[in-house]
């Protein structure tokens, strides 16, 4: 038999829990909204990289508010994951065009912490993905240089000027030409590599850094992200951006380069390709990230395959690309 004691304390809990999915539900509805205006704030720029998982919280806040007051709240709670829901779906609906070509030019791309401990395990992989390009951010020249030792089909063609700063290791099969691009204020490298030869020459073009989380990463991302652009708009060839950029596809000055320079998100129709943080959680570990290595195109070129994985004991997944090389009119 319940007490009238055991009853209030029951319904304390309940008002507990009404205000806390109130708190939650509510701040999720919020940033779902101020995620639009990134231009205004960095953090409602930095919130829009969590699109995925604003949408499972406000579904699990619409669920538990209906079970427990049943008030509008839990609509409000919905119509925003629903808006939530509209800006992923595309990862699943939309189609690539089709290829034309039989052969593809591989591209792999690793983010490698210098905190890697199984460095090896890392190299042998990015070894025997037998890719035309390798590109590895965060690492060092010394740290790949197995990868081009006597023998091996790879040599370092683009690495930081200093030998011991963190930057990005370029690797390829023949001696793609390089062309470096400098950001204001910050000095921060972005990559143009040309891969391929003749008319079926591509221009990669790569970059890496920190999410904006705070007033200077924000600062640094608008940078990079105006380098890569310019790095775009200048090339003479077709073009693929690779890499960790700092952003995903619903961060403001993303969407606004893709729609300036005509750029094609070839992650559509892959999936949620979570890249980072890596997690070993069972079932849901691939959903827990957020998709942070950015794959764009050019219209006349197109993904003939997008993969990640494996862990390879980074902080992120890497990323394989397969372009086609024969190049749509």
């Amino acid at each position: 038999m319940i007490s009238h004691h055991e009853t209030g304390m029951l319904a304390g809990l309940r008002s507990a829990l009404i205000i806390m999915l109130f708190i939650v539900g509510g701040g999720a509805v919020v940033l779902t909204v101020a995620a639009f205006f990134g231009d205004r704030w960095w953090l409602f720029d930095y919130a829009a990289n969590f699109r995925w998982h604003l949408f499972w919280l406000l579904i699990i806040a619409a669920i538990l508010y209906t079970l427990v007051s049943r008030g509008l709240a839990s609509i409000v709670f919905l119509g925003a994951a629903l808006v939530n829901a509209w800006l992923i779906a595309p990862l699943w609906l939309t189609d690539q065009p089709a290829a034309i070509g039989r052969e593809g030019v591989t591209i792999v791309h690793a983010d490698i912490h210098p905190g890697v401990n199984d460095l090896d395990f890392a190299l042998r992989w990015l070894f025997d993905t037998e890719a035309d390009l390798i590109l590895v951010a965060g690492t060092t020249a010394e740290r790949m240089a197995p990868l081009a030792e006597h023998g091996s089909p790879y040599s370092i063609i683009a690495a930081p000027e200093n030998p011991n700063q963190a930057g990005i290791v370029i690797l390829g099969t023949s001696p793609w030409t390089v062309e470096s691009f400098t950001t204001d204020h910050f000095g921060e490298v972005v990559y143009r590599i040309t891969v391929g030869s003749n008319d079926e020459a591509v221009d990669v073009v790569t970059a890496w850094g920190d999410l904006g989380s705070n007033s200077l990463d924000a600062d640094k991302l608008a940078a990079r992200l105006a380098t890569v652009a310019e790095a775009v708009a200048s090339a003479s060839r077709p073009v693929a951006v690779i890499g960790n950029l700092g952003a995903t596809r619903w961060t403001n000055d993303m969407r606004i380069m893709q729609a300036t320079l005509g750029l094609r998100d070839a992650t559509e129709g892959f999936g949620y390709l979570a890249t980072s943080p890596v997690s070993g959680v069972p079932v849901i570990g691939g959903w827990i990230g957020i998709p942070i290595d950015i794959v764009l195109m050019t219209e006349e070129i197109m993904p003939l395959e997008l993969t990640t994985g494996p862990d390879i004991g980074a902080d992120h997944l890497p990323v394989t690309v397969v372009i086609d090389p024969a190049f749509q009119n």
